[in-house]
């Protein structure tokens, strides 16, 4: 049975709980058969799934794309991310309905440390379109980079009292570890379904706060690639601008944009409502997960946590 889930090439921790995770759990079970497909955390649940005889859905989510064709090969839905992917896949059975990332504590023991009054975790993408790091040294906060590992990003997500996040996968790991979150959104790209599909499998409703983007622009680009950004841009206000072409980013933001975007965080960690579901609720769905894999694989999880991964050593530069 191969794991199956999407790489990002700098790195995501949302995805790269996949690697981590699930081969401390089934340990031996995973291998490289590719005719059987483990389809693990994330939004994955869609026609770019690669064909195969056996499909096993570990608590991944719909949102991207057209849904897979259920009818080519065997599918065993063990858990799915939310009740909005269960109804989307038409899945019958009372499977448990949450995230595969809050088994994460069980195999990951952080103390908290409480150094930052809150921290600021941009989506994977925004990371690399936005210049987040101006933002947060305007605004005087913690930012944390969704590519770090994950044994680094959970010592600096437990180094903040709160997070201000437009990762998802940050506000889950921040709820499994107890840390308050808020979500927001600064780019049109933020997925809002999936947002709400993890929301309600813990009976929660959520909004995401709109702030401004940010922008890179050409910088790091070489001059031709400039160049031709310039042109392009001076050629956005003519009217002979080509849908066709490779759409162009806007212009490096500014001192003062990147000063208001930080105010704008700023103002919403202190004045907008902070979210983390409700402990007896999230325990006992981690432990029906816990159940529904025990029997499905034919594990004892409760005798693997004799021996948990610590990360307290684990420091960001």
């Amino acid at each position: 049975m191969k794991l199956f889930y999407f790489e990002a090439p700098e790195g995501n921790v949302g995805d790269d709980l996949n690697k981590w995770l699930w081969p401390k759990i089934l340990g031996e079970k995973l291998d490289q058969d590719d005719s059987h497909l483990l389809i693990g955390i994330g939004t994955l649940l869609n026609h770019k799934i690669p064909l195969a005889k056996k499909y096993t859905v570990l608590t991944s989510g719909v949102g991207y794309g057209h849904l897979p064709n259920l009818r080519h090969g065997e599918w065993d839905f063990v858990g799915l991310r939310g009740p909005l992917s269960k109804e989307k896949m038409d899945v019958a059975s009372n499977i448990p309905l949450l995230d595969g990332a809050y088994l994460l504590p069980l195999y990951l023991q952080v103390p908290k440390l409480s150094k930052h009054k809150f921290g600021y975790i941009p989506h994977v993408d925004s990371i690399t379109n936005g210049v987040w790091e101006d933002v947060a040294k305007a605004g005087d906060f913690k930012l944390l980079d969704p590519r770090w590992p994950v044994e680094k990003f959970i010592n600096e997500l437990l180094s903040c009292e709160k997070v201000v996040t437009e990762a998802m996968h940050g506000a889950i790991m921040a709820d499994a570890y107890g840390v308050p979150w808020q979500p927001t959104k600064a780019y049109d790209y933020i997925n809002d379904f999936k947002w709400q599909d993890w929301a309600k499998s813990l009976n929660m409703e959520v909004k995401l706060n709109i702030i401004k983007p940010t922008w890179k622009g050409d910088q790091g680009e070489p001059i031709k690639r400039v160049l031709i950004n310039n042109v392009k841009r001076g050629l956005q206000y003519s009217g002979i601008y080509s849908k066709n072409w490779t759409p162009v980013l806007p212009r490096t933001s500014s001192a003062s944009h990147i000063k208001h975007v930080a105010e704008q965080i700023h103002f919403n960690a202190s004045n907008l409502e902070f979210y983390l579901s409700d402990d007896k609720l999230r325990k006992e769905k981690t432990d029906l997960l816990i159940d529904h894999i025990e029997k499905k694989f034919d594990i004892s999880l409760k005798g693997q946590l004799q021996t948990i991964t610590s990360a307290e050593k684990i420091l960001a530069p």
